[in-house]
C-alpha cells in the first residue's frame, strides 16, 4: 500500500471540511424554514383567538377580565375605595378569615394577587416572637413553589402574594388554579404563623 503524500492529505481534509460546511448551511436553512412556518402558524392561531373571544381565555387581559374571572370563581367582588383598580373579596377559610386583593397591570402583563388582613406584626408578643415569625415566613418562602409571605413595612401586615404573568393571554383555568392555591396556602399556614407570633416553637 502506497503512503498518502502530505499535500494530498491536506487537500482531502480541506475538501471534506468544505463539504461539511455546505451540509451544515443546508441544514440550517431547512431548520430556519421550519421555524418560520411554525411561527406563521402560531401567529395565525393567535389572530384567530383574538377574533373569537372566549369566556375561558383572554388575549387582552384588563380589569374587566379579572373581575369576571373572580366572580366566576364564586367571590363577592368590590372595588377598593382607597386604591383605584384594586378588587377586594372576603374569604372565609377553615383556619382564618382574610381579604383577597387583586390588581391587573396591563403594561407589565401581570396580575397581582395578595391575601391581606391576615396577620399583623403587632400580634407578635415579644421581640423574640417577632424574630420567630419572620424566620418562619422565610422558611415557608423557601419551601413554597408559588407565592411568598412578606411583611408590609408601612402597615405591619403579613401578606401572602403571587404575581401571575400573562405574556400570551390568560386562561380562566390557570387564573382559578393560582387563586385557589393562594387562598388554600394562606389558610393552611395561618395556625403555624400565629403560633410563631405568640412565641411558641413550631
Amino acid at each position: 500500500m502506497s503512503a498518502v503524500r502530505p499535500g494530498r492529505l491536506l487537500a482531502l481534509l480541506a475538501a471534506l471540511s468544505a463539504g461539511a460546511g455546505c451540509a451544515s448551511r443546508r441544514v440550517l436553512r431547512v431548520e430556519n424554514r421550519v421555524l418560520a412556518a411554525e411561527n406563521d402558524d402560531l401567529q395565525r392561531r393567535l389572530a384567530e383567538c383574538r377574533a373569537r373571544p372566549s369566556d375561558d381565555f383572554a388575549i387582552d387581559v384588563d380589569a374587566a377580565v379579572v373581575r369576571a374571572y373572580l366572580e366566576r370563581a364564586g367571590l363577592q367582588v368590590r372595588e377598593s375605595e382607597t386604591t383605584a383598580g384594586v378588587f377586594l373579596a372576603p374569604v372565609e377559610g377553615d383556619q382564618a378569615s382574610f381579604n383577597l386583593a387583586v390588581q391587573v397591570f396591563p403594561r407589565e402583563k401581570v396580575v397581582y394577587m395578595a391575601v391581606t388582613d391576615y396577620l399583623d406584626i403587632d400580634e407578635a408578643v415579644s421581640p423574640g416572637a417577632m424574630v420567630l415569625l419572620l424566620t418562619r415566613m422565610a422558611t415557608l418562602n423557601y419551601e413554597l413553589l408559588l407565592g411568598k409571605f412578606q411583611l408590609e413595612p408601612r402597615s405591619g401586615q403579613v401578606i401572602f402574594s403571587v404575581e401571575l404573568n400573562f405574556d400570551d393571554g390568560l386562561g380562566y383555568r390557570t387564573f382559578e388554579t393560582v387563586l385557589r392555591h393562594l387562598v388554600q396556602t394562606a389558610d393552611e399556614r395561618y395556625p403555624e404563623l400565629l403560633r410563631a407570633a405568640q412565641g411558641n416553637a413550631l
